[in-house]
């Protein structure tokens, strides 16, 4: 019965669910199991080949795990063992340029010391140019 609005109501609305998915819901249930049933007997047979496959899969994932984590453990120990390397070479390397920069300190200080000096003399000994004299203008 239709109400006034155009709306079935709520109470024959649900009794239309009752009428229509039920049996529904029934015939699919059934229709499951019929199918469900005969996989069913095969669980034995999938329960053994995952006993048998299971174990290959658990040792060879612990190998690949620790194999993984050694590999992990060479390569960080090697990265810290170059980067040591790299700032004992990086230090070496500047003690030895500091080292030759002093060297060629010592070595260039004489000649530049001569040089000076003889530059000095070479100018000193110059004569001085005469200036004209100022004319008396007034």
């Amino acid at each position: 019965m239709l109400s006034v609005a155009g709306h079935v109501p709520a109470l024959e609305a649900d009794m239309l669910k009752l009428l229509f998915l039920f049996p529904f819901l029934i015939l699919g249930s059934m229709l499951a199991m019929g199918l469900a049933l005969p996989l069913l007997a095969l669980f034995p047979v999938l329960l053994a080949a995952g006993a048998v496959i299971f174990p290959f899969v658990l040792a060879i994932s612990l190998i690949w795990l620790f194999l993984r984590l050694f590999a992990g453990l060479i390569v960080g120990i090697g990265t810290l063992l170059l980067c040591a390397l790299g700032f004992g070479l990086f230090f070496a390397g500047g003690a030895v340029i500091l080292a030759l920069g002093v060297a060629m300190t010592h070595l260039l200080l004489p000649l530049l010391l001569v040089i000076g000096l003889v530059w000095l003399i070479r100018r000193a000994a110059r004569p001085t140019p005469v200036l004209p004299a100022p004319h008396a203008s007034h």
